[in-house]
């Protein structure tokens, strides 16, 4: 690929993530002041926390943007230990909010393991499924990844997490589509995961709640249905332009975890139709960026790793947005760089960094090609 081209792309979302994590840095301001006010008598409690935990992954940003991405091949297997090792302590140690435990506390700060394993995940199905395709192994192999993946889940429900279950699976039906396994063998894999799904969701009353939620808020105003309908109210009540930044009223004590779960209701309602387009403008450019590599760049790992760059960004804003717009049945999940939430924040740069790794190193295929043309502008 020419030079140009390539500094095209690269400072392309070199300034759209810049933009993401500055908007980021002012929606978790706006969104938590009430709550930090209420809960510590900090009103800037959560945002000084997340500007600490922009540092360590302003340093893996840079660190793995100067990485050759060829190099991560090594350690993808060594993070899945790692995360299955952190998700077992998580299980057994591990710090528990609301019945449920998710991370793991250490002297005030507290790490979600999960965070980890999607990362780990990303690495390590593009290195099984680069090889898999390169050294053309027999497709049963392919039962592989899929027992690493289900050792994930199992452990993701044992905490309880639903949300990154869900994730998790859409990880491996994702790479089985893209590296050609039988569309059969997906199905039956899909359709045998239906009866436990609905085990898990029928005979758990929380998770029942949340589906009737889904369905009919309005039977449950103030109660199951609460959550759903703020977040409506919230998108409905900035309009096009928003009531401004900083002057949302839904966030005091209306919208439950405003800055964490249903911060784009509050950029909803302080920027309006026009700043949530704008957001997910900023969103699709790095997705599509990734979808874009995934199909130019030359060697197969880099086409994989880049492909799964897209979807982990693709999965989390698709299933935040979705839940805040009642697209899809509510459930906890965070708007990379914008909801509060140090795991999130400092692997989504991490991963962030990966991306322009393959952006500077990759070698791409038709030097001759407009970007323009494939990546929204």
């Amino acid at each position: 690929m020419s030079s140009r081209l390539r500094l095209r792309i690269y400072y392309k979302c070199l300034i759209t993530s810049a933009i993401l994590l500055i908007g980021g840095c002012a929606m978790v301001l706006s969104s938590s002041a009430p709550y930090a006010l209420q809960t510590t008598g900090d009103t800037f409690f959560y945002f000084k926390r997340h500007c600490l935990f922009l540092i360590p992954g302003l340093f893996l940003f840079f660190y793995l943007k100067n990485f050759h991405y060829q190099k991560l091949r090594k350690i993808g297997k060594l993070l899945i230990l790692i995360s299955i090792v952190l998700l077992l302590i998580t299980l057994v140690a591990g710090t528990e909010v609301k019945g449920a435990k998710r991370s793991i506390g250490l002297k005030g700060f507290r790490f979600q393991p999960s965070e980890l394993a999607k990362f780990a995940l990303v690495l390590y199905l593009a290195d099984f499924f680069a090889r898999f395709r390169e050294q053309g192994k027999n497709k049963k192999e392919f039962i592989i990844p899929v027992a690493v993946c289900g050792v994930i889940m199992l452990l993701l429900m044992a905490e309880p997490d639903f949300g990154s279950t869900m994730i998790v699976f859409s990880y491996l039906m994702f790479f089985l589509i893209i590296a050609g396994i039988h569309w059969g063998i997906i199905a039956g894999m899909f359709l045998s995961c239906l009866p436990g799904v609905w085990y898990m969701i029928h005979f758990e009353p929380y998770r029942w709640r949340r589906i009737l939620a889904f369905l009919w808020p309005e039977k449950d105003p103030l109660g199951i249905g609460y959550s759903v309908i703020q977040a409506l109210v919230s998108l409905g009540s900035g309009g096009l332009f928003g009531v401004g930044l900083g002057r949302g009223r839904q966030k005091f004590e209306f919208l439950p975890e405003a800055h964490k779960d249903y911060v784009f209701a509050v950029i909803g309602e302080e920027t309006g139709f026009i700043g949530t387009c704008f957001v997910l403008f900023l969103f699709a450019t790095i997705i599509l960026t990734a979808f874009w590599l995934s199909r130019k760049i030359r060697d197969t790992f880099g086409r994989y790793l880049a492909f799964g760059i897209g979807v982990y960004f693709g999965t989390q804003v698709l299933l935040h947005t979705g839940v805040v717009v009642k697209l899809l049945p509510p459930k906890g999940t965070t708007l990379p760089f914008f909801s509060y939430g140090g795991s999130s924040l400092v692997i989504s740069m991490a991963v962030l960094g990966v991306l322009f790794s393959l952006i500077r190193n990759a070698e791409i295929e038709g030097e001759e090609d407009v970007f323009t043309s494939d990546v929204l502008y």
